[in-house]
Formats: C-alpha cells, structure tokens, sequence
C-alpha cells in the first residue's frame, strides 16, 4: 500500500501492519504467503526466470535427455555439448516466463504475436523438461 494512501487514511495503518505481521508469519512457516494466490500466474512469471537462471549457472548436472543417446559414459566433449544444449533450453524456457512477466504486465511490444510465440515456446520446454528441473 502506497505511504500517500495511508497518511490520507491512517486508520487503515494499524489492518495494513497486521496484514503484513500475517504475511511475513506465513512465508516463515508455510513458505508463501495467501498473496500468492491472489494470482499463481503473475507469481510464477515473476520468480520463475530468477530460479532458473540460478539453477543454469550453478547446476551440477544435466539431464541425460541432453547427452548424446542419453549416453550415461559420456566423454568432456559430449558433456560439454550437453550442458551447452541444456542451458540453451533453460534460456529459452526463462524467455518464456519473461514472455508471460510481459504480457501480464501489459508490456506488449510492438509485435505481440512474438511475445506470444516465445511464451508458447517456453512452455512448451517447461512441459517437456519439468522433471529435469533439480540440481
């Protein structure tokens, strides 16, 4: 809540500090808090690219979905080529979610069929790779 609307309306201070007392208590323990529900969708554009681009840079692995005939004796080179095809889709998955952070916004570009065309493509991947998303 803006610091203006609340100095116009300062009875509202005290329901606003107890909101927020019961926000912050429910991400400690429950890990999120009912604003989350409020709408999933802009919650999930808006932290996913943040979470996949910490697992793209700090992975330990790849899927082996990414390697060469799902080749479990890989040498360097084919790990190498794994973990470049690996962080290409993570990139593109993470545009994807971009993509929709746009959308929401109401961001559009000039072209919103491409912003369209990426979020589809991103989703696509993250349907695709759902279950290869661990470190």
């Amino acid at each position: 809540m803006r610091i203006g609307y609340l100095l116009l309306h300062p009875w509202k201070i005290v329901s606003e500090c107890s909101s927020r007392v019961k926000w912050a208590w429910q991400r400690v323990f429950r890990g999120w808090d009912d604003r989350v529900v409020w709408s999933i969708d802009y919650y999930l554009s808006e932290n996913m690219p943040s979470w996949l681009e910490m697992l793209r840079d700090q992975k330990h692995g790849i899927p082996g979905s990414c390697l060469p005939d799902g080749c479990r004796n890989a040498g360097e080179a084919e790990l190498e080529m794994g973990e470049v095809k690996w962080d290409g889709i993570l990139d593109t998955i993470i545009d994807g979610f971009k993509a929709a952070r746009e959308i929401e916004d109401c961001r559009w570009p000039v072209n919103y069929a491409a912003s369209d065309e990426r979020f589809k493509k991103g989703m696509a991947l993250f349907v695709e790779h759902f279950f290869d998303l661990w470190d």
